[in-house]
């Protein structure tokens, strides 16, 4: 059937097509994961600043009979530190069609969060006191366990992610998505560098 002119007429006062947003997935990650670190972070520069004032006091910053050990929050920052490896194999893997490698590392990060999870709660019950049992406790447990979720929510982004990848949805130039939840994990991970410094470390 041939098409007339009439036809053509139509077409041409028909409304653009609306622009392309691309990467609006993205973005929104950026934007969420800039929320929640500048969250984690300003505690982190209170609980800094109370300690110092504390210090400069020539008192103790932390109280009697707290057991802040250091292997826990070290153990915490290798294993997130590994874990930016097995992040940046899915990407790749992805973008290079490889669903097979790209899943084997999702399995391996996921191990990886749950024994960050895991160690940090040992670090909470090796401390020895309640959370309520000063305000520098409180502050501790505060920023570890708002990090804690923080990783929780990055496991279910690369659990949500993983299961799209096994439907074929995310590879080569479609991989917005495991990019998104690579950049939330980079983040997290940064901001548990922060956090392993100015309480583990310092103390």
């Amino acid at each position: 059937m041939a098409t007339t002119v009439t036809d053509l007429e139509v077409f041409t006062e028909a409304p653009p097509a609306p622009p392309a947003r691309p990467r609006v997935l993205l973005v929104g990650t950026a934007l969420a994961t800039g929320g929640a670190a500048m969250v984690l972070l300003t505690l982190v520069a209170l609980y800094a600043g109370l300690r110092s004032d504390v210090l400069a006091s020539g008192e103790v910053w932390l109280p009697e009979g707290t057991n802040l050990q250091l292997t826990p929050g070290g153990m915490g920052m290798v294993t997130l530190g590994f874990s930016l490896f097995t992040v940046a194999w899915i990407v790749q893997a992805l973008r290079n069609d490889d669903r097979g490698h790209a899943l084997m590392a999702f399995a391996i990060t996921l191990v990886l969060g749950a024994a960050y999870i895991n160690v940090i709660a040992y670090g909470w019950q090796q401390m020895g006191v309640g959370i309520t049992s000063s305000p520098q406790v409180l502050l501790i447990f505060t920023i570890t366990g708002l990090h804690v979720a923080m990783v929780g929510v990055g496991m279910l982004f690369l659990a949500v992610m993983a299961f799209k990848a096994v439907g074929g949805q995310l590879t080569g130039r479609a991989a917005e998505g495991v990019s998104a939840a690579a950049l939330y994990w980079f983040v997290t991970v940064a901001v548990y560098g922060a956090v392993w410094y100015s309480i583990t470390i310092t103390k």
